[in-house]
């Protein structure tokens, strides 16, 4: 080989070396991008994070964000109307959707007496196969219906008294 041919052969193995090194810088440019663009979208995420939690959109640390899991065992369903374990208690049925709810919440807060008070809430799908036109009192569940609200006196599994004027509700709770 003569010196012409090493300085070109030279050459060209320079040449080869940029040609790499040119592959391998682009590999780490792309390799950058692709950390700034994650950095980018981290710090996106994490600041959309802290100014909900400060502007007091996401209440994470408290409890109003924990799952309901208490159960009301004061309320029934039409299905279990006849079910309580206790000898003798007393239901009343209302929808507590309605406007009058309220008034017979408050009737009903101060009552600690025997027999035992449940509920019924008429505004429960559960509960709209005992709905009706008119109300009919009866022990056969398929055949109760309710109107309006109505209190019910149970005692041994049958229903002994019942109230469907508001007014004869009201003397009830009010002469206990």
């Amino acid at each position: 080989m003569n010196k012409k041919q090493m300085l070109k052969e030279q050459k060209r193995l320079k040449q080869e070396r940029r040609d790499v090194e040119n592959l391998f810088n682009d590999d780490k440019e792309i390799y950058n991008v692709f950390k700034i663009g994650i950095g980018v979208i981290l710090f996106i995420g994490i600041a959309f994070v802290l100014i909900n939690i400060f502007n007091g959109n996401w209440d994470i640390f408290t409890k109003k964000n924990k799952a309901v899991t208490e159960i009301d065992n004061k309320m029934l369903i039409s299905g279990t109307l006849f079910n309580k374990e206790d000898g003798e208690y007393l239901v009343l049925a209302y929808d507590m959707k309605d406007e009058k709810s309220n008034f017979y919440g408050s009737l009903t807060s101060n009552y600690n007496n025997s027999p035992n008070l449940y509920f019924l809430d008429l505004s429960s799908g559960f509960n709209e196969k005992n709905l009706g036109d008119k109300t009919v009192i009866s022990n056969d569940l398929s055949k109760l219906k309710f109107a309006n609200a109505t209190l019910l006196l149970i005692k041994g599994n049958q229903i002994t008294k019942s109230y469907t004027n508001e007014s004869d509700i009201i003397n009830y709770f009010i002469g206990k």
